[in-house]
């Protein structure tokens, strides 16, 4: 299993507007990963990826801690 970094485009932001959003997934080769960061809510169906990347376990992992607790005080302020 190989670690991967897709920026997508994040649509529903105006007219020919996007927000870049990247997402990080564990995947056996580089098409997998874009496959699946194309299925993920909200990116557009044209031109959806801007850039792709291998990153190593460790990133992988650290990005999902802090992901995971970016939601956590989100939904703590939130409340």
């Amino acid at each position: 299993m190989r670690y991967f970094e897709v920026t997508a485009r994040h649509g529903h932001h105006g007219n020919g507007c996007y927000l870049p959003i990247t997402f990080v997934f564990a995947a056996d080769n580089l098409l997998e990963a874009v496959t699946k960061a194309q299925q993920m809510p909200g990116v557009k169906h044209t031109q959806p990826v801007l850039s792709a990347r291998e990153i190593s376990c460790g990133e992988y992992y650290a990005r999902r801690a802090t992901s995971a607790y970016e939601n956590f005080k989100y939904k703590e302020e939130t409340r």
